[in-house]
């Protein structure tokens, strides 16, 4: 994809969405395309809207967004690719959504091999994404207190509050990057929707889980947690990790 093209889709976006911040292509500081930076990474999340593409990848540990013109990919699948341009705060108004922080690419390829550098210009990000939200990263939570059904961490709540706990069931509904976190809704056939215990929710910047998929969730049992903007919960686990 030469320049003309990626000025031909990059510039009515920019026209037609709103965005705080932008790291643009400058005129001022030209510079070769070895200092294009490269990503491999997976899809963990894809959509597309409007002829673009936006895809979320799980790359060394960290999840962020790229857009680009309307591609092909499916979830597991392994992608490569060079950064082009960084936004902030970029609202897609076809999606209805706004994303913290996501990369417009150019010279995408599948697999590990990154397409041919005469595709690609040089990018002027120097840093690699960073994950947007209140956890950052992954923390260490140690051995949990025990394993639990859904039903006992509420009939527990109490004496479990701040400690770590799992829980091995479901993920029924999957919310993403609300407030910079993933919200998995664990159910494991126990408690009673009518008692509102029969489900519990896990926060966590871990990615790399799907709707459907049966887990061990561990993370911190809290009580009473509001977020403001009508997130309030009675029993919420914080800095969740999912092995499957």
């Amino acid at each position: 994809m030469n320049t003309s093209r990626l000025t031909y889709w990059i510039l009515p976006i920019l026209l037609a969405f709103s965005a705080t911040q932008a790291w643009a292509y400058g005129t001022s500081i030209p510079a070769s395309n070895s200092e294009a930076i490269p990503h491999t990474g997976k899809v963990i999340e894809t959509m597309s809207s409007a002829g673009y593409t936006y895809i979320r990848v799980e790359e060394k540990g960290k999840t962020f967004w790229i857009a680009l013109p309307e591609f092909q990919v499916s979830v597991g699948e392994t992608i490569s690719f060079y950064e082009q341009m960084l936004m902030e705060n970029f609202t897609s108004k076809t999606l209805n959504r706004t994303f913290d922080r996501i990369l417009f690419v150019e010279g995408i390829s599948k697999g590990t091999e990154l397409p041919a550098k005469a595709e690609v210009k040089p990018s002027p990000n120097k840093e690699a994404p960073k994950q947007v939200g209140e956890s950052q990263k992954l923390k260490e939570l140690g051995s949990p207190v025990g394993r639990f059904s859904v039903e006992e961490l509420f009939q527990k709540k109490d004496e479990l509050n701040g400690k770590v706990v799992e829980v091995k069931g479901n993920i029924s509904k999957l919310s993403r990057q609300i407030m910079g976190t993933d919200w998995a809704h664990i159910e494991d056939g126990t408690g009673k929707k009518e008692d509102l215990n029969n489900k519990i929710i896990f926060r966590s910047t871990q990615g790399g889980v799907a709707v459907g998929d049966e887990v061990v969730a561990k993370g911190v049992l809290y009580l009473n947690k509001d977020y403001g903007s009508g997130y309030f919960y009675p029993v919420i686990v914080e800095n969740a990790v999912f092995n499957k």
